[in-house]
């Protein structure tokens, strides 16, 4: 479907000011312009440091003050950004129209299709607690708290990669409103080719209204994570990566070397330590996932062990990431693997182990490859059977001295680094680069070509 690009006229901020008023007669939400006070309280997201300050912003509360929102940005020339909870801006927006989504954050569960849909500006956590009471379980990420729209158009890789894949895999269709300011459906049988780019494909493609995922029959769950002393960091992380090659194909685990900094935030037992936290889910009988983790807990003492069955509701506390706002700095980086074998383990030890002088707060290995079925979607990154990460969370913006410790390391590791890196693993600011990781070339000149047809002159960003 190509959708022909209208005449736009130039406008100028006068023009702007003066159609707002006419805007907020036709949409449910209020509209912000920059100078207004409520602004702040409104465009606030996860990252606390940031402060916006776009040029106006709609606080969307139904699909059709999405469409006014975009045909009035589309007739002043704006640039589109859009937030439901912040977790995917890095960087303050300062210029075009903010659409906020978080009002938009209805769910509703049907167990006998199995099919929940899910508004744009809706958290995983509220899915996951819909779902759960019938057995069923939103293939999500390992963070609740996050929005389910970012989560899905990256791809998507969390506690369950392995056992049920990436969760763009479950989409099954979604509502967006392109640059001419239709809302149109993307499934498999309408706009087929937007369907394939909303999955993997990330942004540029229109405004996402809501989306339609089928729900996995996971009738029980047995998860949680070791916690090892940084005396056992080094041996545990040889242990967990030689454990990986034996596991079922349902077994999704990670393991993560986290530096805790001395600070009275921290419980005071962790103030200033190293430790190896190796995450572990497995979907299935209890009595068999206590044998298939027997080997990680007879390798060497536990600082804490809280693996056993879960509940659905629970499944955040395999992870256990923040979901507060906070006002912290982070850098971030990640790489797929082809492989983690035993010299990729002490390369990655030589840089980041216990004995390591290393700025990073995380570094991490997922287990994730499987062999679940992949459809056909615009999602990079499915060659690797690992997935490296890093993290630094620091009160001051550190990205020069986060890009001294893992370029090092990445150069070590090249022999290692798959073609292809899901694209919300690939760090968090979109260029040129990051493309070039994130997608094969044959994926990413479609995916022009999708951007061409719904949303030429890259209004959405």
């Amino acid at each position: 479907m190509s959708v022909p690009a209208p005449t736009i006229p130039h406008m100028t901020s006068s023009h702007i000011s003066q159609d707002a008023a006419a805007l907020s007669t036709r949409v449910s939400g209020p509209v912000l312009l920059r100078d207004d006070p409520r602004l702040a309280d409104e465009v606030r997201g996860q990252n606390l440091s940031l402060e916006h300050s776009p040029e106006i912003v709609v606080g969307a509360e139904t699909a059709n003050d999405i469409v006014e929102a975009v045909r009035f940005a589309t007739t002043h020339e704006l640039p589109i950004h859009v937030q439901a909870t912040g977790h995917g801006t890095h960087e303050n927006i300062t210029d075009g129209m903010l659409i906020t989504t978080h009002r938009l954050n209805d769910v509703s569960v049907d167990p006998q299709t199995r099919l929940a849909a899910i508004e744009s500006g809706a958290r995983w956590r509220a899915v996951v607690d819909a779902a759960a009471p019938h057995d069923l379980a939103p293939i999500t990420g390992s963070a609740p708290g996050v929005g389910v729209v970012g989560f899905l158009v990256g791809g998507g890789i969390g506690p369950l990669a392995r056992s049920h894949g990436f969760g763009s895999d479950w989409v099954r269709s979604a509502r967006i409103v392109t640059r001419a300011g239709e809302l149109v459906t993307a499934s498999a049988d309408e706009n087929a080719d937007l369907f394939w780019a909303l999955r993997g494909g990330k942004t540029g493609f229109g405004v996402v209204t809501d989306v339609t995922v089928e729900l996995a029959e996971v009738p029980s769950l047995y998860a949680g994570s070791l916690m090892f002393g940084a005396e056992h960091v080094d041996e545990m992380l040889r242990t967990w990566a030689r454990w990986t090659r034996t596991v079922p194909d349902n077994v999704t685990s990670a393991a993560a070397i986290m530096r805790f900094p001395d600070v009275e935030q921290v419980p005071a037992p962790m103030r200033g330590s190293t430790v190896l936290n190796v995450h572990v889910a497995v979907p299935g009988d209890a009595a068999d996932a206590e044998s298939i983790v027997a080997p990680l807990r007879e390798a060497a003492p536990a600082l804490s062990d809280d693996l056993g069955p879960m509940a659905l509701t629970d499944v955040g506390r395999i992870h256990n990431d923040p979901e507060d706002p906070s006002p912290m700095h982070v850098s971030s980086t990640g790489h797929l693997l082809s492989r983690f074998d035993d010299d990729a383990v002490e390369t990655l030890i030589s840089a980041f182990g216990a004995g390591a002088e290393s700025p990073l707060t995380i570094a991490e290995v997922r287990h994730v490859g499987g062999t679940a079925p992949a459809p056909d979607t615009a999602v990079g990154g499915r060659d690797g059977d690992y997935l490296f990460s890093a993290l630094s969370i620091a009160p001051v913006p550190q990205h020069e001295l986060f890009a001294s410790a893992t370029e090092p390391f990445l150069a070590a590791a090249a022999a290692w680094l798959a073609a292809e890196t899901p694209v919300n693993f690939t760090g968090p600011f979109a260029t040129e680069a990051r493309d070039a990781r994130s997608w094969s070339p044959e994926k990413r000149e479609r995916l022009a070509e999708v951007r061409a047809a719904y949303a030429p002159h890259g209004l959405f960003r």
